[in-house]
């Protein structure tokens, strides 16, 4: 099965008995065809998880685009999908050791910067993202209620 197309939903019969799982469709892959997403923002046409590169993605008309998510030292989620910097701007240094501040100023390719998860989920709030959370430090521990 395909990731986050189902949900599994668990119910007792009511005669009683095994479990049996039904399976629900989740609104968010709802289409009438299939979907395109721009992976990494649209990386095969160049930078990879910038701001830029999912401007340009949706301005070709993606409406889904898959990013990937890791948590800086001081608790920032940023849009990056290695856990070192190296290969992608050439930087020494892996996210979950910075700073924000001190990742703000880090260039993708020599232009663009790291962005924040916040401000491109504020850019585009109309556009499905998909997102992997790479490390433990880019997901909230919540207590059960």
């Amino acid at each position: 099965m395909i990731k986050g197309i189902f949900r599994a939903v668990i119910r007792r019969p009511p005669t009683g008995g095994i479990l049996r799982r039904v399976l629900t469709r989740s609104s968010y892959l709802d289409a009438p065809a299939p979907l395109a997403f721009a992976h990494r923002g649209g990386a095969a046409d160049g930078d990879e998880n910038t701001a830029e590169a999912f401007a340009r993605a949706i301005g070709l008309g993606y409406q889904y685009v898959e990013t990937d998510v890791h948590a800086t030292a001081d608790g920032v989620a940023v849009i990056f999908h290695d856990p070192t910097l190296a290969r992608v701007t050439g930087e020494r240094g892996r996210i979950a050791d910075l700073r924000w501040a001190d990742l703000a100023s880090v260039r993708v390719g020599g232009a663009a910067v790291v962005p924040r998860l916040d401000e491109v989920l504020g850019a585009w709030p109309l556009v499905h993202f998909n997102i992997d959370v790479k490390a433990d430090g880019g997901v909230e521990r919540r207590s059960p209620p």
